[in-house]
């Protein structure tokens, strides 16, 4: 702390220049500060040194006034009471006498003299009450009162850059997380998905964001069999994803350790209980192709029913299975659906982000039109059948777009 100066000999240009050089320090040391980011106490610490003693200010608080709301930020010296009552700023405040501003105020706070606001960005920021500048009253006392103005001005902005600099390192920080969770979450998928003449797989998958909550699923089995899965996890954005990757291991691990499907449901949603607390859950379509029997055993989790298409056009839909996984610790029901695939087919499965798109007028392309669509297509390549839907739903949309994760999964099974 700071020497207190004798200032009773100098004369009125000494003061004056005094001032000036206190100021000009006071100045040059909270712009070091700020370019430094240094902490609100380093500023105050500068307060003290530089002012409090050398002005012969014995008590001096500061307030902050953000959100509508005042915040005590320093004291020193004696503390105000009572602050709390402190009114709604106006923007035509000035510099006034705590008795003449607030006079219940000052009478509870006698070692106040000044209410000082101060501003950032043409906006109260906050108010200093203080005791009058001891050392320069008279000609230099409003000149005290500016300097000191000045530096909270300093200050608010250095506060202002601190919360800015906060909320690029916590959006810093969040765009590494998304990144890797777009990373976890691409390794999800597979990379290859089977294209033969008895079986052709292909997926299209369209993120609204960075991290989707939709996922899809290959599993190769023993002796030909296979699994496959379609998923949407509720919310989106890193949760979900976090999820979704639980849910995976969870699948891929069960699959190879259990026949029964009723089985790896149970458990499945007894694990994403435990993961989400009730407070996520997933909507899945699980299927099983028995490669000697030529079925399709499935369980839909509350999921969009999937499709499937027969060669003369006719169509199955998949409805057999559960409720929603993650929601009950014991589901209440549940049933597996069985297909037999006799001859060629073709089996689709997608997320509600498909017949949830809407048009500029709000209408949605719905499931009916998907359903058409498909069995009209349904001979077609499967890519030609996934780009020419993009196309037809990309021009429903319009300009409206997407707003929601889009995810489509077809199979076509060979005689």
């Amino acid at each position: 702390m700071a020497n207190v100066w004798n200032f009773e000999g100098l004369s009125a240009d000494n003061s004056n220049n005094y001032l000036k050089q206190l100021e000009f320090q006071a100045v040059f040391d909270l712009s070091i500060a700020i370019t430094r980011n240094k902490p609100e106490t380093g500023f105050f610490e500068i307060m003290e040194a530089y002012l409090l003693e050398k002005l012969g200010i014995s008590h001096l608080s500061i307030f902050n006034f953000e959100d509508s709301s005042w915040s005590s930020a320093y004291c020193y010296g004696r503390i105000i009471s009572g602050w709390r009552s402190f009114p709604r700023p106006d923007r035509e405040m000035s510099v006034s006498l705590l008795a003449d501003l607030l006079p219940e105020l000052h009478q509870v706070n006698r070692h106040v003299d000044l209410a000082i606001p101060f501003y950032f960005d043409g906006e109260i920021a906050g108010m200093v009450l203080c005791q009058k500048p001891l050392n320069f009253l008279g000609d230099h006392e409003n000149e005290v009162i500016a300097l000191i103005q000045t530096l909270m001005g300093l200050m608010a902005m250095a506060r202002e850059n601190q919360k800015l600099l906060s909320y690029r390192l916590k959006q810093e920080s969040m765009r590494k997380e998304i990144e890797i969770a777009r990373q976890v979450q691409k390794m999800l998928f597979p990379k290859n998905l089977p294209d033969t003449k008895d079986l052709h797989i292909y997926a299209t998958y369209l993120p609204h964001m960075d991290v989707s909550g939709d996922y899809y699923d290959f599993i190769d089995l023993k002796n030909g069999d296979f699994a496959v899965c379609v998923a949407d996890v509720s919310g989106k954005g890193i949760p979900a994803a976090l999820l979704m990757s639980n849910f995976q291991a969870s699948l891929r691990t069960l699959m190879m350790d259990y026949n029964d499907l009723g089985e790896i449901v149970n458990r499945i949603n007894t694990l994403i209980c435990m993961n989400s607390n009730g407070e996520r859950f997933i909507t899945a379509f699980i299927a099983i192709f028995d490669s000697s029997e030529k079925t399709i055993h499935y369980i839909n989790c509350g999921h969009i029913p999937p499709i499937l298409i027969y060669a003369d056009g006719s169509t199955s839909s998949l409805r057999s299975g559960c409720t929603i996984l993650g929601i009950f610790n014991q589901l209440p029901s549940l049933s597996v659906g069985k297909e037999s695939i006799g001859g060629e087919a073709l089996l689709v499965a997608f997320t509600d982000g498909l017949p949830e798109v809407e048009d500029k007028k709000g209408n949605a392309f719905g499931q009916e039109n998907l359903e058409n669509y498909f069995v009209e297509h349904r001979l077609e390549k499967l890519p030609i059948i996934h780009q020419r839907l993009l196309n037809r739903i990309d021009n429903f949309a319009s300009e409206k777009g997407f707003h929601d994760d889009l995810t489509l999964l077809t199979i076509r099974f060979g005689n």
